[in-house]
């Protein structure tokens, strides 16, 4: 039976990816929150960024997640003060995120 190894150079740059991805979720206030919240959360700020706007059907479609899940993880973020939610002036029913930095 062949067994293939990582080598201790890829192990240890895979450790160092790990770390760097732990600082991310302490930086940003994600520490709390479970996996699936935190894909949320980044699948808003990768639609804000590369779209410049991001609303909730964006998410929904991007992440994969149900509407409640999606509902309850934004309003878990708006609670912490992580996400602002605003109201579109062009038709009042669509609703935008965008992120709050501290």
């Amino acid at each position: 039976m062949y067994i293939n190894h990582m080598s201790k150079s890829y192990i240890e740059q895979l450790a160092n990816l790990l770390q760097m991805l732990q600082n991310l979720d302490r930086d940003l206030n994600l520490v709390g929150f479970n996996e699936t919240e935190k894909k949320i959360y980044y699948t808003i700020a990768y639609e804000v960024h590369n779209n410049g706007k991001c609303n909730i059907s964006d998410v929904i479609q991007s992440s994969g997640f149900s509407r409640s899940t999606v509902y309850k993880a934004i309003k878990a973020f708006e609670d912490k003060k992580m996400v602002r939610l605003i109201q579109s002036r062009a038709d009042r029913r669509e609703i935008f995120l965008d992120l709050i930095t501290v």
